[in-house]
């Protein structure tokens, strides 16, 4: 991997999270972007979890696996732009189910108990276990209201709202900055 950095605002430190992870992948399709789908090869999404601190995830994934995490991905998606907690439990169960997601009491970096899925696991195996969890996790404690996908027209990309007042709106700085560009044109196109 050579200069691959992780948009800005996508995730929040490193080594990222599970719920990075999950926008990192649902992200991986970016209207915004030419062409759109990073995700022709695993290529991108193994790169991109280097980036993320999360190189022995990466080192699992095999080109067998891009139609597993285009799925995956597809699943998540819904996920982050369901309106409710019903269309979730809905979406991310079987995707438990599927991924088995168990959580396994482990010690952590410091030598304390923690739960974890799938602690052991790489690769796309990994991903359909922790992801699913980690979604199911926030959406338990927040019902639905840190997950979402970008305002800023055309940009379907996803974001976990990690603000204080829980108010984003915009998967980055630089769509918040779009959006409001063209609200003011308007404005002044309204305005003459």
């Amino acid at each position: 991997m050579t200069g691959f950095t992780v948009p800005p605002g996508w995730i929040h430190r490193l080594p990222a999270d599970d719920l990075d992870l999950a926008v990192l992948l649902v992200n991986s399709m970016d209207l915004l972007e030419d062409p759109p789908d990073r995700l022709t090869s695993v290529e991108w999404y193994r790169d991109a979890l280097r980036a993320a601190g999360h190189e022995d995830v990466a080192a699992g994934l095999a080109e067998k696996d891009l139609n597993g995490l285009r799925e995956l991905r597809a699943l998540l998606r819904l996920v982050f732009s369901v309106d409710s907690v019903e269309e979730a439990v809905e979406i991310v169960n079987p995707m438990l189910v599927h991924g088995a997601a168990v959580p396994q009491l482990v010690l952590d970096e410091e030598g304390r108990p923690a739960l974890r899925v799938a602690p052991d696991a790489t690769g796309l195996a990994a991903l359909q276990a922790r992801l699913p969890a980690a979604a199911a996790g926030l959406i338990a404690e927040t019902a639905l209201r840190r997950l979402g996908t970008c305002a800023g027209v055309p940009c379907e990309c996803a974001f976990v709202d990690r603000s204080r007042s829980g108010s984003r709106r915009f998967c980055s700085d630089w769509c918040n900055d779009r959006a409001a560009a063209a609200a003011y044109r308007a404005r002044r196109k309204a305005g003459r």
